[in-house]
C-alpha cells in the first residue's frame, strides 16, 4: 500500500495535467477566435490560456505554475510552428516570471487583472524582442509594437477580468 504523500502528488499530477490540457484546448480556441477578430494583425492572440496561468499563479506552488505557462506554449510547436514556439516560449518565460514576481511583491494590492496586465505587457515585449532577434525586421517592427502593445493591454485587461471571475467561481465554489 502506497503512503499518504504518493496519493497527494498524484492528485498534484493530474490536477496540473488537466489545467495544461484546457489550456491547450484554449489556445487552439484561441487562435481560430484571433484570426476572426484581429485579421490584420497575424500573430495577435486574446490570451485565453492565460486564465489558467492566473489561476495557477493564485493556487498552485511556483514549479506547477510554471509547467502551466510553459505547457501552454506547446500550441504552435503542435502546429509545426518551431519559429512560433520559440517566440513563444521565451515570451510566456518572461511574462509568467513578471506576474509570479508582482503576484509575491503586491499581493495585497495587485488583482488578477493587473497581474495579467503585467504579463500581458510582458509578453508582448518578449515576443517583440525574439522577433525582432529572429527577423532583424528594424524600424518598422516599432509602428507594429505600439498597435500591439495596445491591444496587448486590452486583451490582458479582459483576461484579468475572465480570471477574475474563475478564481472568486472556484473561491467560493471551495468554501
Amino acid at each position: 500500500m502506497q503512503g499518504f504523500g504518493h496519493s497527494e502528488r498524484i492528485k498534484k499530477i493530474t490536477k496540473v495535467s488537466l489545467i495544461v490540457s484546457l489550456s491547450l484546448i484554449l489556445s487552439y480556441f484561441d487562435i481560430l477566435i484571433s484570426r476572426a477578430i484581429f485579421p490584420f494583425l497575424p500573430t495577435a492572440k486574446i490570451g485565453l490560456a492565460n486564465i489558467f496561468v492566473v489561476f495557477a499563479i493564485y493556487h498552485m506552488d511556483f514549479k506547477e505554475a510554471l509547467v502551466i505557462s510553459l505547457m501552454k506554449s506547446l500550441m504552435s510547436l503542435m502546429l509545426g510552428n518551431v519559429i512560433g514556439f520559440l517566440i513563444s516560449i521565451f515570451a510566456s518565460v518572461i511574462s509568467f516570471f513578471g506576474m509570479y514576481g508582482s503576484y509575491l511583491l503586491l499581493k495585497k494590492i495587485a488583482s488578477p487583472i493587473s497581474i495579467s496586465v503585467i504579463g500581458g505587457f510582458l509578453h508582448i515585449i518578449g515576443q517583440l524582442f525574439m522577433v525582432q532577434l529572429i527577423y532583424r525586421i528594424g524600424n518598422s517592427l516599432l509602428f507594429y509594437s505600439a498597435f500591439a502593445i495596445f491591444v496587448s493591454l486590452i486583451t490582458s485587461i479582459l483576461i484579468g477580468i475572465i480570471s477574475l471571475y474563475f478564481l472568486n467561481y472556484m473561491n467560493n465554489k471551495n468554501s
